[in-house]
């Protein structure tokens, strides 16, 4: 059965923390059972070569496991018109108070997560400006009132992906809105690009050139946004999805 869309009470810290430790279980096998299939393609590709090479770049998301720019037809409001936008310098609360009417505009699947009938990934954000980390905080996209697929539970910059629809592409475009933090290709909250000021997406470890808002969010990412000059980057990118 699908989660409710609304709930009468928010769960407490402990039970958060608990489903935070059962979330992070998951995550771990899910990576083994990845680095299994991945040997699995490696000696297939060795014994049908070239034409099976192609699968196992497909299989694992490109030659570096960075995703491609979507693709999929997504037509996502400009941000600056969605309610409770914040154009504003970090830290930036949860933002809930408006979120029923951003899911309006965004149109998202229905939250679930029924296992075997719902869609169920897991993306960890780090965000940081003028060579500050930004706290991702928890409950993002959950309130009383309106609940998104695309959610956190905890502060960690732990996103969940928990749609009804199995079919559903998450942009990292689509988490911003959700989120209600200003971001386009060039702008961050407060700030747009100005000299070796700028925005600058990672993901895997690797610079994102595309539009940022159109990064899709697969499972087991890690993706950096950054806002500030090349000094002030993160040493070293985060790179590595987190097991612990």
């Amino acid at each position: 059965m699908a989660r409710n869309q609304s709930s009468d009470r928010r769960p407490t810290k402990a039970e958060r923390k608990e489903q935070a430790r059962i979330e992070r279980e998951e995550i771990q096998r899910r990576q083994a059972a990845r680095s299994r299939n991945r040997l699995v393609l490696i000696a297939v590709a060795v014994v049908l070569g070239a034409a099976v090479i192609g699968v196992v770049v497909w299989a694992g998301g490109g030659d570096n496991g960075t995703p491609t720019p979507s693709s999929v037809a997504v037509n996502l409001p400009d941000p600056a018109t969605l309610k409770g936008i914040m154009r504003t310098p970090p830290p930036w609360p949860a933002n809930t108070d408006q979120l029923e009417a951003r899911l309006g505009e965004l149109k998202l699947p229905e939250l679930s997560d029924v296992p075997g009938q719902s869609l169920h990934h897991h993306v960890q954000l780090y965000i940081s400006v003028d060579g500050q980390p930004v706290t991702v905080p928890a409950q993002i996209g959950l309130s009383t009132q309106a609940a998104s697929p695309l959610h956190t539970h905890d502060d960690t910059g732990l996103v969940h992906i928990e749609s009804a629809d199995l079919n559903f592409q998450p942009l990292l475009g689509q988490f911003m809105d959700v989120w209600g933090v200003y971001m386009t290709n060039s702008c961050l909250g407060a700030v747009c690009n100005d000299g070796d000021r700028q925005l600058r997406v990672y993901v895997n470890g690797d610079e994102y050139t595309g539009d940022p808002s159109l990064l899709p969010l697969t499972d087991l990412l890690t993706v950096v946004i950054t806002f500030g000059t090349s000094d002030q980057l993160p040493d070293p990118v985060p790179s590595a999805f987190p097991t612990s």
